[in-house]
């Protein structure tokens, strides 16, 4: 009797398809992913068809020009068209499990490719989570800074320099201040809408603010059916608050702890995806012990761009950082 088989590369191929995709729908990020540069976090595939270990993202500046009315010449007063461009390294990142030996799974009944996966899922969620965080969070362009209460600097911020309504306002002032270098929106049933990220400390001081309580009793937004608004505290001015316990926070202040907050718009960051996924098994000691290993090459960057020769500028972040006092 013949019997079907589904070839064991097929199987593998499956199951590491699979534990990207449920890593990532893991990740907290995820909300704000999508293929699009109107997306807060830009899913680039590019690489994906062809060798190679960067991905250039190009961004074409707005034009300056008055143009011309009427039957006045246009001819010789054309503009040129500007791009600017930044690269995104890939790389390979690996995990993997191990089995301690047939004995110690023999006390339970277990499925161990489903434990593997559901581990390393969530491992990737978190590691997804934790890059993202780090790159929009790293070095910010000193244009792109906004500090709570009086502070002027990082290690001026002391613990009365809380996070409050006034310093969204603040943040979005400076994102939209230049038409030209301006933090792009995300657009959601035609309203520009931007998305601020703070840690938990941050949020309980905000939540103290009257202002905020107001706002919430009269908040009115089109779109809560949007995933941006999914888990939100609220939204003020325009923007979605989020909280989330990855936001980075230091001990860099005058005598306070420093919540590192980001104001985002679209294409904060871009995400570059190489190879897909790998997931391989293997055994050991004579096939006592069992393991996989699942992978993939890609790459996370703070989307940046160099508006003035020799300076980067980030392009769709924020950074605000205020006191993140312990209760």
């Amino acid at each position: 009797m013949a019997l079907t088989t589904i070839p064991n590369n097929l199987v593998l191929k499956h199951w590491a398809k699979d534990t990207w995709r449920a890593g990532f729908e893991d990740a907290y990020f995820n909300k704000f992913m999508g293929e699009s540069a109107k997306s807060i976090i830009q899913v680039k595939t590019e690489l994906q068809k062809g060798k190679g270990d960067k991905i250039t993202i190009p961004l074409l500046m707005p034009l300056k020009g008055a143009g011309v009315t009427g039957d006045n010449l246009l001819e010789g007063k054309e503009e040129d068209m500007i791009y600017l461009d930044f690269g995104v390294t890939i790389n390979q990142l690996r995990h993997a499990v191990r089995m301690a030996g047939r004995f110690e799974e023999h006390k339970t009944q277990i499925n161990m490719r489903r434990d593997a996966k559901n581990a390393l899922m969530q491992w990737l969620g978190r590691t997804v989570d934790d890059m993202i965080f780090h790159a929009l969070s790293s070095n910010p362009s000193a244009d792109r800074i906004v500090y709570g209460g009086g502070a002027t600097s990082e290690a001026g911020i002391t613990p009365t320099d809380k996070f409050d309504c006034a310093l969204i306002g603040k943040a979005k002032r400076m994102a939209t201040q230049d038409r030209n270098l301006m933090v792009k929106p995300v657009r959601i049933n035609g309203r520009d809408t931007y998305v601020m990220v703070i840690d938990q400390w941050q949020a309980r001081d905000l939540i103290s603010d009257p202002e905020w309580r107001e706002a919430q009793l009269h908040a009115n937004v089109d779109g809560r059916d949007n995933p941006i608004f999914t888990g939100a505290l609220g939204m003020y001015d325009g923007v979605v608050i989020h909280q989330h316990n990855g936001v980075i926070r230091t001990n860099t202040g005058d005598s306070a702890k420093v919540g590192h907050a980001l104001f985002l718009g679209a294409q904060a960051a871009v995400f570059a995806v190489g190879e897909e996924a790998t997931w391989n098994e293997e055994t050991f000691d004579y096939k006592n012990q069992w393991g996989v290993e699942f992978g993939r090459i890609f790459g996370i960057a703070k989307a940046q761009f160099e508006y003035t020769p020799g300076t980067m500028t980030d392009f769709g972040v924020i950074n605000v950082l205020t006191s993140s006092e312990n209760d």
